[in-house]
């Protein structure tokens, strides 16, 4: 087959996944060869040649790219996804088994180099954050069973008492002692210079809620905690939260972590831009920001889908009103988000009595019900490969592009998300660029944050609210 190289070469400068399979990029100054979409700078024509295979562009010197990995995809869109899990499954099965991210790499078969790419692809972290992450959760497991902690330091894998103490307690807000001998009241050490009012913001989005209520430097949440309502109380004083909640501990300190997002690495995303042209100035303005989860992932997903193609005040009274209808009640008064089986048993009349349009109301029953069936595993995506997880997400009725990354950002913590469709995501930029960027320009300006994207996406929602300044 004889190719026009010229017309190749406008093809890979569009950057189109649709071009990935069809032709190979060799850049002969750097000695790698691309798919078609890969974000990297676009070389000169006279330093680029094509291939129709990766053996073709080994054949002539050259290795793969570690930004786009065409060697994944021509092994199969899921190869790479298994591998990532596989080696996760393996990790969460005996975390005493990998002391290190050498090992880590030994079990998957892959360089340090590939091994950093597979998982900042597939849990948007870094192998050795993937660690520390998976070793604080299985010591909070033996905790709560009883165990002593230097005994759950050293099943975790854990080979110092300082980092031990250092690593629990930047993801809990609590040392391993205060853990294990936890009760309804705790209160949480927060990280330095951490940001309280965007938590409220967002928990006092709605003045009128009847699940939430903001007063001050404090909130209150009602949510399904245990199968019943239960409350969580948050108040900031200083670098303190002080919490209560009236549920199992241990389930309710894991709703006030992800409430406050303070287990997540906002301290290197500052670190690395911090004097970033775009971004620099408010990431600099609101130092210590997190990101708030919802304690659990089905109101994120349940918001996205209210939210759709609507304003954001209107969405908010659709929430009020499903909740007041159909959440359960709390002895406070306040309401628990419907759980996705109490949705599941609604049918469509229901939902239009409450205003939800015919389609929104669809695409709510369909998600619900295939949460409440086990059809969608949501509490389990966030095991997964963020690929897989989007994937099954998007393969329910109604949930686009825009709605899965939304429910991975705010719903399951992953650290990578990119809403590029958002409106308010466009108009951030907007301010700061003086013209109004399409999704395919938001895409090609937040590439460089990855692994942060999540984090880089919520920065400029942040300062399009007066509480950031």
């Amino acid at each position: 087959m004889r190719w026009n190289d010229d017309a190749l070469y406008a093809q890979f400068l569009l950057r189109d996944p649709a071009n990935n399979g069809k032709f190979l990029t060799g850049v002969l100054t750097t000695g790698i060869y691309c798919l078609p979409s890969c974000p990297a700078r676009r070389p000169k024509r006279e330093n680029v040649r094509f291939f129709h295979t990766p053996d073709e562009a080994r054949q002539s010197g050259l290795r793969p790219c570690h930004r786009c990995r065409p060697d994944f995809f021509y092994r199969g869109a899921e190869w790479h996804e298994d591998l990532y899990e596989q080696t996760a499954a393996r990790v969460r099965r005996d975390q005493s088994a990998f002391a290190d991210v050498p090992d880590l790499a030994a079990a998957a078969g892959l360089s340090r180099t590939a091994l950093t790419d597979l998982f900042r692809e597939h849990a948007h972290e870094s192998p050795g954050a993937f660690l520390r992450r998976l070793r604080v959760e299985h010591v909070c497991g033996l905790l709560g069973q009883g165990m002593k902690p230097t005994d759950a330091a050293v099943s975790a894998g854990f080979e110092s008492s300082s980092s031990f103490h250092e690593q629990f307690t930047a993801r809990t807000g609590l040392t391993p002692g205060a853990y294990a001998s936890l009760g309804q009241g705790f209160a949480l050490r927060l990280p330095p210079g951490y940001r309280s009012q965007e938590v409220l913001a967002f928990y006092g989005r709605d003045p009128q809620s009847v699940s939430e209520s903001v007063s001050g430097s404090s909130l209150k949440k009602c949510a399904p905690i245990g199968g019943k309502p239960a409350l969580v109380e948050i108040a900031f004083e200083g670098d303190t939260a002080y919490c209560r909640v009236d549920c199992a501990p241990r389930e309710g300190h894991r709703a006030v972590v992800r409430m406050l997002g303070i287990d997540s690495d906002a301290a290197g995303f500052e670190r690395q831009f911090s004097a970033d042209p775009l971004l620099g100035a408010i990431v600099t303005r609101q130092k210590g920001l997190r990101i708030p989860l919802t304690p659990q992932p089905w109101e994120a997903l349940a918001w996205a889908i209210l939210g759709q193609q609507i304003s954001v005040k209107f969405a908010v009274a659709l929430r009020r009103e499903l909740i007041g209808a159909f959440g359960g009640l709390h002895p406070s008064g306040l309401r628990a988000h419907p759980t996705p089986e109490a949705v599941a048993a609604l049918d469509l009349d229901t939902l239009r009595k409450l205003k939800f349009s015919g389609s929104k109301a669809e695409y709510l029953l369909a998600a619900a019900r295939a949460v409440a069936s086990g059809e969608l595993p949501l509490a389990s995506l966030r095991e997964m490969s963020a690929r897989r997880a989007a994937r099954l997400l998007g393969g329910i009725r109604g949930i686009g592009p825009w709605t899965v990354q939304y429910a991975l950002l705010r719903g399951l913590g992953f650290a990578d998300c990119l809403p590029s469709g958002d409106a308010g995501l466009a108009q951030g930029l907007a301010r700061m660029l003086e013209v109004r960027p399409s999704e395919a320009r938001i895409r090609e300006l937040l590439t460089k944050f990855s692994p942060w994207r999540s984090l880089a996406t919520y920065h400029i929602w942040a300062s399009l609210k007066g509480d950031c300044e």
